[in-house]
């Protein structure tokens, strides 16, 4: 919901922009020039939302009082009042610092004109609630003490509380802040402590020779194995493609060198070589990852079947043998 400029509040804050202050190098006056016409033609076409971050991007490339009024503007009528007026402010504090007085009295009678329709935020923390630790969060950013209970300009919209403490549960609340000025009051309840529930750890079976990390480990490295395997397989096809359609591309025996059409395609054959020996490459490592991963999955589960009255004994040797031109494995156990 934002609120449209009149035409003499485009032509002010849009006109502003011709001083310069403390400019960067010139590529960075260039980029920013480029961002600012940008975020100014989105904003003419009523494309607010859009056209502020490219404002915001061109102030920050090459700070000047004009872009910040103009910056402003784009947050006023995005409805992002709070955003608004702190940029106001800043542009009237720019302005006389650079002894700019009619931008800083522009900015400073539109910070006035907006100060009587900002939305504020109270974050009340319980005195019950103030213990050692406690961090207090407004949107994913820290809620310093001086500020609990104190009126904040906001944007409009949804605003999202979080209190944390060591050895307390957390806390979190959101409320949406209507887009009109008026005063609305979160409090932070005192945190509720955190209960630790310890579990006696059970005991060990007698003879039981199972190794629950070599199982973990075991099944783990199958999945991987397996895992790549797909993965290769799945990138092979994918290279397979690429290779079909360069092929598709290129008159029939191009790639000979004898033919009319080689030389006006040989790079396409090269990439259609490279391709095709990445394709094979990718089949072949796959299958060893498949083949690897396959071993390691059924010596797993036979060594879970064991029987664990006595400490079962169990190895395993897997040599995978893989080149781009052949895939293979020698696998050799005991039980």
């Amino acid at each position: 919901m934002g609120v449209k400029l009149s035409a003499l509040g485009v032509g002010v804050a849009m006109g502003l922009c011709g001083a310069h202050a403390n400019a960067g190098p010139a590529e960075d006056r260039a980029a920013a020039d480029s961002l600012f016409q940008e975020g100014r033609e989105l904003l003419k076409g009523g494309r607010a939302a859009e056209a502020c971050p490219k404002l915001a991007a061109s102030q920050k490339l090459d700070p000047r009082p004009g872009r910040l009024l103009a910056l402003g503007d784009c947050y006023e009528t995005n409805g992002e009042t709070a955003s608004a007026w702190a940029t106001f402010r800043e542009a009237e504090s720019t302005a006389r610092a650079a002894k700019d007085e009619r931008r800083m009295e522009e900015a400073s009678r539109r910070a006035r004109e907006l100060e009587p329709k900002l939305a504020k935020l109270v974050v009340e923390v319980a005195p019950e609630a103030r213990v050692a630790g406690l961090v207090v969060k407004r949107n994913g950013k820290s809620v310093e003490a001086e500020v609990w209970g104190a009126a904040v300009p906001v944007d409009p919209g949804e605003q999202a509380i979080e209190a944390t403490a060591p050895g307390k549960k957390g806390w979190a609340e959101k409320v949406v802040v209507e887009g009109k000025a008026g005063v609305t009051t979160v409090r932070v309840p005192a945190l509720v402590d955190e209960v630790n529930v310890e579990r006696a750890a059970p005991a060990k079976e007698e003879g039981a020779g199972k190794s629950w990390a070599i199982l973990a480990v075991g099944g783990g490295l199958s999945l991987a194995g397996i895992g790549t395997g797909i993965g290769l397989w799945v990138a092979a096809s994918g290279a397979s493609s690429d290779a079909e359609a360069l092929d598709n591309a290129m008159p029939d025996m191009a790639c000979d060198p004898g033919h009319p059409d080689h030389a006006a395609n040989k790079a396409n054959c090269a990439t259609l070589l490279s391709t095709l020996q990445r394709k094979d490459t990718f089949t072949n490592v796959g299958t060893g990852a498949l083949v690897v991963g396959g071993v390691l999955a059924v010596g797993t589960v036979v060594y879970a079947l064991l029987p664990t009255k006595k400490q079962a004994t169990i190895g395993f040797t897997v040599v995978p043998t893989v080149t781009p031109t052949f895939a293979g494995f020698a696998a050799t156990g005991q039980f």
